[in-house]
């Protein structure tokens, strides 16, 4: 590794402060830029898959035709923390119905033209029926718990009718598919209660534990004769377990507090928030429909969740009924937070990480038998809001064929939650949660590997998810080495002196091997990856853990290469997921046109949308049931094409197509705590922006050569172009708004 020779590149070193135009140009007309990456309708959107949405992270809207009633549009209301409160029981933990808001016009709809302005986070459109026009716009405002429904009719339209339909309050699983769970049985919640209190109706969801949630809506008059509608949902949690009509109360006072509200300060203040969020980094690509797809999942990921609102779910704030109503922790929460670190958004990511810091003794109590529990924390899967209490058994009885390990929820969780913290570059956090956790979470495996006679570990049965059961699985094995190595580089950071060290150390270097046979690496022990399947969990040492590499193990190139190929060769159990997984693997190896391959391969529209397909609107079906994760884990592939942090080095650019000859990235995070900016242009690297804040070491990888650079706290190199430019890639506005439903 070389230092960087000053004869052959301009170097600027900046400090803060010096004058900007020595600085990198942004030249991004953001108003511009994102119009042509919104979605359009000119066609009445089907379905769920095709509606657009909003959202503020805990209130949202997605607006499609109704099924029941004609001629009327649907708003499916949704709040992400309407679960049961049971703690107890059967499908106990469910995300629950809350109803719809229906819009009526009083002619024939004859004509539909609807579009997600992504900048300022709104749905705008006009209806044309047989009486005349119907313009609306709809948005979640930031910070409230508040939907809002903007209406201006011409002729009769003037008076086209609002109304809200509930829905009871029961968990969609066994109502979805009666008999999935044998033996389960499902005690359905009492009624819901409709009552008016002067212009605003309020319906009640009473719950068997004695909570409540609610929902309220009414509209006003304005000065101009435009019509204003407002819906909320209240959540009470066992504030007031006395009263039926707790959260009643809630809706109704924010209702009446919205009718006479300053509209105008209501709706700037939600523009403004939007307007700090996107540009905190930027990505422009040679493909409309990508780049576009890209931008979409960002404004998906703050409309579902924020860092003072919930952890996301399967759905985000767009219910549907679903089998999957919950969260799933053995692969779909971890993907849907898969681009929040590199987006420069860490602050999307704390509520989850959050949970996980406060559900330390849960995570311990999960664990069995009890004497495991003072040095041991894992997590299993499913769980419900706000608990983390899925317990995970760690003794594996060899005289019962169904006695497994399931381990792959906490020790992937704290891997993501570390890399968060590499990009943050907080070492109190490390020290005093991340580091106890991540100890806790890996004793698991001091716990049950076996050491055999030839003096290698091994880890027994267990599973690997979804795919079965085996003896020495590749999954347990890449998630232990990532786990002991990142144990002792975290001790080495922090000083920590800790009597575990020789131990770790010990099994990293007598763990056993990956088994490979001709198709590549294995399930694990006698048991091929013979049938198609969806999780790649065999393969995360390659991805996401980064254990199997091409810089550690170049000569093992060939076995990874045989491994993903035979990997997506056994075509069935497709899913979006799958396909992104298979484009962030090949792009891992630094192999840009497979990457590309199979990321256009997720982001094909199949029909019926009950085949597992992204939707005109991208949100994922999944066998006609909702999950939140995989388009962001489709965007994931973009960013891994661009830009990859891991094994301490950043690499620009390592895995671009052939056939993107351009594009450019500013302020994308990498581990060490930087924001990282560059340009490519004629299929070479124009120029790499690097800004340290943190201090860290820094290795950087372009063009296949590594550097070392040392930049001090707040200090920034520009490597190339002493005056870089950020700027989009030009379009063909054919191609642009290529998302949405289109007549032709």
């Amino acid at each position: 590794m070389k230092s960087i020779p000053r004869a052959l590149v301009v170097c600027l070193m900046l400090k803060l402060g010096l004058p900007a135009a020595y600085a990198q140009e942004v030249r991004v007309s953001w108003t511009e830029f994102m119009a042509r990456n919104d979605m359009v309708w000119d066609r009445m959107p089907a379905d769920y898959y095709e509606g657009p949405f909003v959202g503020n992270g805990l209130l949202g809207t997605i607006i499609f035709k109704d099924d029941q009633q004609p001629n009327t549009l649907r708003f499916e209301i949704g709040r992400v923390d309407v679960y049961d409160h049971r703690n107890k029981g059967a499908n106990a933990f469910g995300r629950l119905p809350i109803g719809q808001l229906l819009l009526t016009p009083v002619g024939t709809i004859q004509k539909t033209n609807l579009r997600t302005d992504l900048w300022n986070a709104e749905v705008r459109g006009e209806i044309t029926t047989s009486a005349g026009t119907l313009k609306l716009r709809c948005y979640v405002p930031s910070g409230e718990t508040l939907i809002v429904l903007d209406l201006v009719g011409t002729g009769e339209e003037k008076n086209a009718k609002c109304a809200f339909r509930p829905e009871q309050g029961n968990h969609p699983r066994p109502t979805v598919q009666p008999g999935r769970d044998k033996g389960v049985v499902y005690e359905p919640n009492p009624p819901f209660v409709v009552e008016h209190r002067g212009d605003i109706e309020v319906v009640t969801q009473p719950l068997l534990v004695g909570d409540d949630y609610a929902s309220a809506w009414g509209d006003r008059k304005n000065a101009d004769g435009t019509r204003t509608v407002f819906v909320t949902v209240a959540n009470r949690w066992a504030k007031n377990l006395q009263s039926a009509t707790g959260s009643a109360d809630d809706a109704v006072a924010t209702i009446k507090a919205a009718q006479t509200c300053d509209l105008a300060a209501l709706q700037q203040k939600h523009r403004d928030w939007w307007h700090r969020f996107y540009p905190a980094s930027f990505v422009s690509v040679p493909d409309a429909r990508t780049e576009s797809f890209y931008w979409i999942q960002l404004y998906k990921l703050a409309s579902a969740t924020r860092e003072d609102r919930p952890p996301v779910d399967l759905m985000g704030p767009w219910f549907r009924k679903s089998v999957w109503a919950a969260y799933w922790t053995n692969l779909n929460i971890q993907l849907a937070y898969y681009t929040t670190g590199i987006t420069n958004h860490l602050e999307l990511a704390e509520p989850l990480y959050q949970l996980i810091e406060r559900s330390k003794d849960q995570l311990a109590a999960n664990v069995s038998p009890v004497e495991y529990r003072n040095d041991c924390s894992a997590l299993g899967n499913p769980v419900g809001f706000g608990v983390l209490n899925a317990g995970v058994g760690l003794k594996v009885d060899p005289a019962k064929p169904t006695s497994r390990l399931k381990l792959i929820a906490l020790p992937w969780l704290v891997q993501l939650f570390y890399i968060h913290n590499q990009m943050a570059i907080d070492d109190t956090r490390l020290r005093e949660s991340i580091y106890p956790l991540m100890k806790r979470t890996f004793q698991v495996y001091v716990r049950t590997l076996v050491r055999g006679t030839d003096g290698k570990y091994r880890v027994p049965n267990s599973y690997s998810d979804e795919y079965g059961d085996a003896e020495e699985t590749s999954l347990n094995i890449a998630m232990a080495r990532w786990g002991f190595e990142t144990l002792l580089a975290t001790a080495t950071r922090l000083k920590i002196d800790d009597p575990q060290l020789p131990q770790w150390r010990d099994i990293l270097a007598n763990m056993a091997d990956y088994n490979i046979d001709d198709t590549g690496i294995m399930i694990g022990k006698n048991t091929s990856f013979a049938k198609p399947h969806r999780h790649y969990s065999h393969l995360f040492g390659i991805f996401p853990f980064y254990s199997l590499n091409i810089d550690r193990n170049p000569e093992r190139l060939p076995l990874m290469e045989k491994s993903l190929r035979h990997f997506t060769d056994l075509d069935g159990d497709n899913c979006m997921f799958k396909f992104n997984g298979a484009s962030s693997l090949w792009a891992s190896l630094g192999n840009g046109d497979e990457a590309l391959k199979w990321l256009d391969r997720s982001l094909e529209v199949l029909l019926p949308r009950k085949v597992p397909s992204v939707g005109p609107n991208t949100l994922y079906s999944e066998n006609g049931w909702p999950t939140f994760e995989s388009p962001i884990a489709s965007s994931r592939s973009v960013l891994d094409m661009l830009i990859q942090s891991w094994g301490g080095t950043i690499r620009i650019f390592p895995a671009c197509p052939s056939t993107w000859k351009d594009a450019v990235f500013h302020n994308l995070r990498a581990e060490g705590g930087f924001l990282v900016s560059a340009e490519r242009k004629d299929g070479k690297t124009r120029w790499v922006r690097i800004k340290s804040l943190a201090g860290e070491p820094c290795r950087l990888q372009i063009d296949g050569k590594v550097r070392a650079l040392t930049l001090a706290k707040g200090e920034e190199i520009v490597l190339g172009d002493a005056h870089p430019v950020v700027a989009p890639l030009p379009v063909d506005p054919a191609a642009a708004n290529a998302w949405g439903a289109h007549a032709r």
